[in-house]
């Protein structure tokens, strides 16, 4: 302590020991403190040691947390209340010294019914403030908020563009095959009868010469016509003579009609052995009307394919891709001829001209959320004052179709509305109608707020005559219409 330089001198007991344990002890360490000019302070869990501290006026702490945080106060010394020099005080006499002694006043009836008093009407205010509560129902004015925009639908764009009203798109494609027919209305002559007649085989040979059923005869030339014979037997010539044998024509049609003499060539060795000619014209060849596909029936029944096709394809299109996303119709197109089959082709007969096709398809799609990001911060900034969009209640309307655009980009009206609801600000309801009665506070509301309905107020308790002081104790309720 001698060589210590501070104005306050913190001593701390051992846990352990009996140190400085006596009065004297005590009071000399002050005054020798007193003399460097210094305040003594302990810190101490002896009871003793705290109660002769106390009478001498010692600050004393319980740690040094306490010691550091807390201003040390000088206590005047109690003397007069200290037992007798060299008298070691019991802990129930130390206990009954530090206990305050209440004043003779306090103790009289009448304080006591006064305070008491006192007590119940503050219990009674305070019931005031916080027993009563009130739920205040009100139901705000709602409107709908119009605006009809232009949209343009930009394939090249990544995101919205606010400035000009432009979003992006993304492509679907789907598969789609289908078969349409319809009758032929073009016509055409096809072999309908074949020719007959009768040949002359004349045996040139020096040995006899069999002529087998179905020998062949044909005319001369690049585009022979051929005959076979109608024999129900071998027909056997002697050399020299002839004979007669009945033939018709192979293929159908009037090109079997030939003049005579002019089928002349045998098909096969009989050739060298034998001659042969008509020496009458065939006859009875014949050729018939048929119906056949024109190329405008292919045309006409190619583009019914291909529309019924792009219905389809809009129809898978709109399953595949999100409820809420618009397909730009016009941009769809056919991106691959997959597979296409005719019957019959052009120059053969038919009644029925058939068409298959499986095609690829693709078109340009507008993502709803894409088009609320777009719609919602124009609706925002013309809102009318004084009101808020409720969520969720955005409708959109198609005006217009839309357009292509020679850049690529699409181009329609919409007609965007949504509900809007009347702002109300609840801290400001409540402090102008705390403590009113409750005609009061709904006659103030109804002529104050953008009400759709009138207001409605419920007080708990119910008997309770006026709402509460309390504005914690007042809730305000927002329902919808």
């Amino acid at each position: 302590m001698s060589w210590s330089q501070t104005s306050r001198i913190l001593l701390v007991w051992p846990k352990k020991g009996q140190v400085l344990t006596q009065r004297i002890d005590i009071v000399m360490v002050k005054r020798h403190a007193s003399r460097l000019g210094a305040q003594l302070a302990l810190v101490t869990h002896d009871t003793e040691v705290r109660f002769i501290a106390n009478q001498e006026g010692i600050p004393v702490f319980k740690d040094l947390r306490q010691a550091q945080n807390t201003h040390w106060r000088i206590n005047r010394i109690k003397r007069n209340t200290s037992p007798p020099e060299g008298i070691r005080p019991s802990i129930d006499t130390r206990r009954k010294l530090m206990q305050f002694k209440s004043q003779d006043w306090l103790q009289h009836p009448a304080t006591r019914i006064l305070l008491f008093g006192i007590s119940v009407s503050a219990l009674f205010m305070l019931g005031i403030f916080i027993l009563p509560g009130a739920t205040i129902f009100l139901t705000p004015m709602t409107d709908i908020q119009s605006m009809d925009l232009r949209i343009t639908a930009d394939p090249s764009l990544e995101d919205i563009n606010l400035s000009n009203g432009s979003l992006p798109t993304y492509i679907q494609e789907v598969i789609v095959e289908g078969r349409k027919n319809a009758a032929t209305t073009g016509s055409m002559m096809i072999p309908d009868k074949a020719a007959k007649g009768m040949l002359q085989f004349t045996n040139i040979s020096v040995r006899d010469i069999t002529i087998p059923i179905g020998t062949v005869v044909t005319t001369l030339g690049i585009d022979p016509v051929r005959f076979v014979t109608l024999s129900s037997n071998d027909v056997v010539i002697k050399p020299g003579t002839s004979d007669d044998i009945n033939v018709r024509s192979i293929a159908p049609g009037k090109s079997g009609n030939l003049p005579p003499n002019t089928l002349v060539a045998i098909e096969g060795n009989l050739g060298s052995d034998l001659t042969v000619t008509n020496p009458n014209a065939t006859y009875g060849g014949t050729d018939a009307s048929a119906s056949t596909p024109t190329n405008q029936d292919f045309r006409l029944l190619d583009e019914q394919l291909i529309k019924d096709l792009e219905q389809i394809a809009l129809k898978n299109m709109n399953k595949l891709i999100p409820s809420d996303d618009s397909l730009i119709t016009p941009t769809l197109k056919i991106t691959e001829i997959l597979d296409e089959t005719a019957t019959p082709a052009i120059g053969e007969p038919g009644s029925q001209l058939s068409i298959s096709m499986r095609l690829r398809f693709e078109s340009m799609v507008v993502s709803s959320e894409k088009l609320n990001n777009l719609i919602t911060p124009i609706l925002d900034a013309n809102i009318p004052h004084g009101y808020t969009p409720i969520d969720n209640s955005i409708i959109l309307k198609q005006l217009t179709n839309p357009i292509l655009g020679t850049e690529g980009n699409a181009y329609w009206t919409i007609n965007a509305q949504r509900d809007i609801r009347a702002d109300i600000v609840s801290n400001q309801i409540v402090n102008q109608i705390s403590g009113k009665s409750t005609p009061q506070a709904i006659d103030q509301l109804n002529d104050s707020l953008p009400l759709a309905n009138e207001a409605r107020i419920i007080l708990a308790p119910k008997w309770w005559p006026r709402l509460p002081f309390l504005p914690l104790r007042i809730q305000i309720v927002q329902v919808d219409t």
